[in-house]
């Protein structure tokens, strides 16, 4: 997300989500200015995201191949699934989002899915998706 001086990160180091902490944001700012802001809500089983009308979005975003529902943006990506365990089932939404200045143009979209990618493989281990 580009190069600087100082790295500061604020918020959980976990997606550890469960009934009763439902929700993690974390911000990364380098040199005192946001870059990626992350963010995992858990939902109970059922209860669908609210995600705005995406056709007034400039570009428009595509369809991300990844959980039940996912679209992506220049600026970030957004992930729903539904995690059915043996234990616990539930609800789970992913998002991604930063400040894109500091990217080489027509490389953002390629980067936050692979930072999507990462982050949902990651976030579903340690909410227990699945399992």
């Amino acid at each position: 997300m580009g190069d600087g001086e100082t790295v500061t990160v604020s918020g959980p180091a976990d997606a550890r989500l469960n009934a009763q902490r439902r929700a993690a944001t974390c911000n990364v700012d380098v040199d005192g200015r946001g870059r990626v802001l992350v963010a995992a809500t858990r939902q109970p089983l059922g209860q669908s995201f609210f995600w705005p009308p995406t056709d007034r979005s400039e570009p428009a975003p595509e369809p991300l191949a990844l959980g039940d529902k996912g679209l992506l943006w220049d600026t970030g990506a957004r992930v729903a699934l539904t995690c059915k365990g043996a234990e616990d089932s539930f609800e789970l939404e992913l998002g991604i989002s930063g400040s894109v200045e500091h990217v080489k143009p027509g490389t953002s979209r390629a980067l936050f899915t692979s930072l999507m990618t990462k982050y949902l493989e990651s976030a579903k281990q340690q909410t227990g998706c699945g399992t």
